[in-house]
């Protein structure tokens, strides 16, 4: 059997046991690849799916074409959400956040026929803990698709590893939701980068165009092929060559937010986003962070000295957060570390 065979399998599973399926979609390549492994299970049974996006404004406009497209079939029930929510900023240390869709402001693009405009009830405004809200609202007992890989990075492979949790405690590809009702599959868990791209070539499929275009740029570098929100801290290196990708987009972008394009100028540039080598002027990582704290505004750098106080004293955890400093991690969302897809592959079969 191999990956695409099992993720059939495990997908032919999933809508045995669940009447209602949600496919939780980015307009990558992962979760357009399981979208269209769900959607062809849905059309075997005449059935319905769900599928979800949160979307945070500061997309590629190629990204919205493709959730245009697969929101728009006919056997789609759409969970596009364009509301009111606050995304990390990290290409400012002045303006914290982009209010995505606040009311009143100048958007970076329309809203969508097609989207929920708008949340009557409290729900909280922050990516994550959107993500259990809305699982949480849940009629009936749902299986929730999440096209995450075991390859991408270590804390994708400790999501999935939580067999105490899984789905009648017996299967590692899944964990249960906050509500205690649902769960979260990953049926695509054990593909690699060149097993979604096959299954997208070899059926014909739509996928998200700005790959094309790194593709030409990068060439077949899958960790400079990422689609995701513009302005975070695992993704502003987008913005170097936003402007050469989606020009429009990187102009929208600018008048929306401070700090694009000091971003965009600077992203590949060793020192100024980047902890990978210490500054000469600087002996050590800790007093080049001493150095970065006394330099941070006020409003956050409390936060940062009162975490720092509680972490070890090391020479790599001060790079760590040289880094956090840089990229304006104030939520300490970074991880530290990573590991080769052998490493992991070793690891989950060991848990097995």
């Amino acid at each position: 059997m191999n990956v695409l065979q099992a993720a059939q399998r495990r997908i032919r599973f999933i809508f045995d046991e669940f009447e209602r399926v949600v496919v939780s979609v980015s307009g990558g390549k992962d979760s357009t690849c399981l979208y269209y492994l769900a959607l062809a299970e849905a059309e075997r049974r005449g059935r319905n799916i769900g599928v979800f996006f949160l979307d945070q404004e500061a997309e590629y406009q190629s990204t919205i074409d493709m959730i245009e497209l697969m929101m728009r079939h006919e056997l789609v029930e759409p969970y596009w959400f364009q509301v009111p929510i606050r995304m990390t900023n990290a290409t400012s240390h002045r303006q914290l956040f982009l209010h995505a869709w606040a009311h009143g402001e100048e958007w970076i693009r329309p809203k969508s026929d097609i989207a929920i405009h708008r949340i009557y009830d409290e729900y909280p405004d922050r990516f994550y803990p959107f993500f259990n809200w809305f699982e949480r609202q849940d009629p009936v007992p749902t299986a929730h698709l999440v096209g995450l890989r075991i390859f991408e990075s270590m804390n994708r492979q400790r999501t999935m590893l939580r067999k105490d949790n899984g789905y009648q405690q017996r299967y590692g590809w899944s964990t249960v939701c906050g509500n205690g009702k649902s769960y979260r599959f990953y049926p695509i868990f054990d593909w690699h980068a060149r097993d979604v791209w096959k299954y997208i070539a070899d059926n014909g499929l739509p996928y998200n165009k700005v790959y094309d275009r790194m593709y030409l740029k990068f060439g077949a570098d899958a960790r400079k092929m990422r689609v995701s929100n513009l302005i975070h801290e695992q993704a502003f290196r987008s913005l170097a060559h936003l402007q050469e990708f989606e020009p429009d987009t990187y102009d929208r972008l600018l008048k929306r937010l401070s700090g694009v394009h000091c971003a965009a100028q600077y992203a590949g540039e060793p020192y100024v986003f980047s902890a990978d080598r210490l500054p000469a002027c600087f002996r050590s990582w800790r007093a080049y962070r001493d150095y970065l704290l006394g330099t941070t505004p006020t409003e956050v750098r409390e936060r940062y000295a009162a975490r720092f106080a509680k972490q070890p004293d090391e020479d790599a955890v001060h790079q760590h957060q040289v880094k956090q400093l840089l990229l304006n991690d104030w939520e300490n969302r970074l991880p530290r570390t990573r590991s080769t897809a052998s490493e992991l592959r070793r690891l989950w079969w060991d848990k097995l």
